[in-house]
């Protein structure tokens, strides 16, 4: 967990899960658990996803910090600035957080954009933070003349700092033709293709061959319109962006040095740049240290990197620092989301099949053998790894005897218990090689009141991983293991790999069963891309959310803020182009016509009154 967690979330003595607003572990703490009662009180239902404001500023303030210490460190006379990709969370309350945040610099933190909606989303916002002059807007995405217009018109009519990066060669013509037709002097930036790529999953957004940028010729060709223009002095930011989740620190090396050879050469054709943007691709761990989708530096060492790269070429080259941006939406907004929801198992004990085996049965030599593998296994501590073995010999002997006739299906349950009990065995106290695949023989279905699809799409979409686990009784020994399915009518939707105390992936959650047939989960991370890319899979939609801060310890230092209800099942259905009112009418003329004269079918409709202002998730209590 404190490889994941950050010092955000960690676990009491009492073994209950708290969160802390600061990554250093210092300040209020509070137990989810409380947070959760106090959200219900308020009326919030399951899932519920809760926001922490504070987090998302603590990660703010600490990436500051971390590039403070890196321009002190190389003696860098310029300065820095983060962007916030609005894609990564579209968020109302996430956007006013990464604007409320004072930095010592003239700018807040900016706002980086790639749609005409994210950009409407920006001004607002901008607007809305009272000071939209310290608010920088960085537009990237594919562009037409109304994205445009928009753009260089806020830049007129507000004040705003909006820089228009040019990500393909085609909006050169457009923007230059806008410029002239509004007389407005634009603040141009340039996406550079760089031959420099990263081989994870994201890789593809870097290299010659990726989506987005202008490559050496085009840049040059761009240098030469703009400065038959008289506008070459518009252009101030390049940009660069080498794909989310780069695990590499070296990536991030040859990345910088390609990418300043690139700023010093345009400075050297007369381009008047003044800010370099090195986009996104900052790290998060998610499954511990060694993990596919953690990285192998700190926020440190990439600050130190970035800063060193850049000093070095200005040195070198005789420039004026630029302002270094970073668009790293994934570190900043991840750890401040989290997903509280229930999960059901069964608990009724099934009738044991012992004394299934008569005198006189063929089977009954196999079954003494087979019993004494399991007495040997729990009294005498025999070979785990053997016993293991040979419960899977046994078994497979058994299927076969049965699909010949030759075993009775009441032979049968009682090998299948056997079996069950030695895995079981097996799973808590094996190593090795077989100690996951008796954990997912064994493991009970927790049937969870979520959609993967909705919630942590990432985890089905491209099989991350998401850190999951009980809030609460995580002082008690495991004495089970889970397989957590969601609601949704699909095989797919289940959470296929844990993140465990050792920082590896296993195919099954260890629990605490304590026989109530209930428990209350938290899936963690959730905060970048997750609610923004979640979609409507059997029509569940957006889960109940709150915004939860803390003014200090207790219960009357947590204030709930911004409680939204779950989509309702006429709000999704307004989704997918249903009218429900049009809907219910033509249910209950059918049911008018069924039930006959004088038949009333009120039950019926007001149950389907009933749900469509509920939502698709099942009603649960705490």
């Amino acid at each position: 967990m404190d490889q994941w967690a950050e010092g955000y979330y960690a676990v009491d003595r009492g073994g209950d899960l708290v969160v802390r607003t600061s990554g250093d572990g210092c300040g209020p703490s509070h137990r989810i658990v409380d947070v959760v009662d106090a959200c219900v009180e308020s009326g919030a239902t399951f899932p519920l996803l809760l926001n922490f404001p504070d987090i998302a500023r603590d990660r703010i303030r600490t990436q500051h910090a971390c590039f403070e210490e890196a321009i002190n460190r190389y003696k860098y006379s310029g300065s820095y600035s983060c962007a916030f990709p609005i894609k990564a969370n579209h968020s109302e309350e996430v956007i006013r957080t990464v604007l409320s945040v004072d930095s010592d610099d003239s700018l807040r933190c900016s706002l980086e954009v790639g749609s005409k909606p994210e950009l409407l989303i920006a001004l607002a916002q901008a607007c809305a933070s009272g000071e939209p002059k310290r608010v920088q807007i960085i537009c990237n995405g594919f562009k037409d003349r109304s994205y445009i217009e928009l753009a260089l018109l806020a830049q007129k009519s507000l004040g705003l700092k909006v820089i228009l990066c040019v990500d393909r060669y085609e909006e050169v013509g457009l923007t230059m033709d806008c410029c002239k037709e509004l007389g407005i002097s634009p603040s141009l930036g340039v996406r550079a293709k760089l031959n420099t790529r990263h081989d994870g999953h994201w890789g593809s957004s870097s290299g010659y061959v990726s989506k987005f940028g202008l490559c050496v010729r085009e840049l040059l060709q761009l240098v030469r319109t703009l400065e038959k223009e008289s506008m070459l002095g518009c252009l101030q930011m390049l940009h660069f962006h080498l794909g989310s989740q780069i695990d590499e620190i070296s990536t991030v090396k040859s990345a910088m040095r390609e990418a300043c050879s690139l700023y010093g050469e345009l400075r050297k054709l007369g381009a008047k740049l003044d800010t370099m943007d090195v986009g996104g691709g900052l790290a998060v761990t998610y499954d511990g240290e060694e993990g596919s989708w953690s990285p192998k530096y700190t926020m440190q060492n990439y600050a130190n990197d970035v800063v060193a790269a850049v000093n070095d070429m200005c040195v070198q080259r005789g420039i004026p620092a630029p302002l270094i941006v970073t668009e790293s939406g994934r570190f900043l907004a991840s750890h401040q989301s989290l997903l509280v929801f229930d999960a059901g198992y069964k608990t009724d004990a099934v009738e044991s099949a012992k004394g299934a085996v008569e005198d006189g049965s063929p089977m009954s030599y196999f079954f003494q053998t087979f019993e004494e593998v399991y007495r040997d296994l729990t009294t005498s501590g025999s070979d785990v790894e053997e016993a293991y073995n040979d419960a899977l010999q046994f078994r497979k002997e058994a299927e076969s005897a049965f699909s010949l006739g030759i075993m009775t299906l009441e032979e049968m349950a009682y090998a299948e218990e056997l079996f069950g009990d030695i895995m079981r065995f097996v799973a808590l106290r094996g190593e090795g090689s077989q100690l996951d695949a008796a954990k997912l023989s064994q493991a009970l279905p927790y049937f969870a009141n979520l959609s993967i699809f909705r919630s942590a799409i990432d985890s089905w979409a491209i099989g991350q991983s998401f850190p999951v686990m009980p809030v609460s009784k995580l002082h008690h020994k495991p004495n089970d293991f889970a397989k957590v399915y969601d609601l949704t009518c699909d095989s797919d939707g289940e959470i296929k790999h844990f993140v465990t105390s050792r920082g590896a992936l296993s195919p099954v959650l260890p629990v605490h069963c304590d026989g109530k047939g209930s428990a209350t989960l938290a899936l963690f991370l959730l905060g970048a891309y997750q609610q923004s890319m979640g979609n409507y899979h059997n029509l569940f939609g957006e889960t109940c959310s709150a915004n939860v801060t803390f003014a200090g310890d207790g219960e009357d230092g947590v204030t709930i803020s911004r409680l939204q209800s779950a989509e309702t099942s006429a709000e999704i259905l307004q989704r997918a182009r249903y009218a429900p009112g049009e809907m219910r009418e033509g249910v209950a003329s059918a049911a008018k016509t069924a039930c006959g004269v004088g038949g009333k079918p009120s039950r019926l409709l007001s149950l389907v009154d009933e749900l469509l202002t509920q939502s698709g998730y099942l009603n649960s209590t705490t």
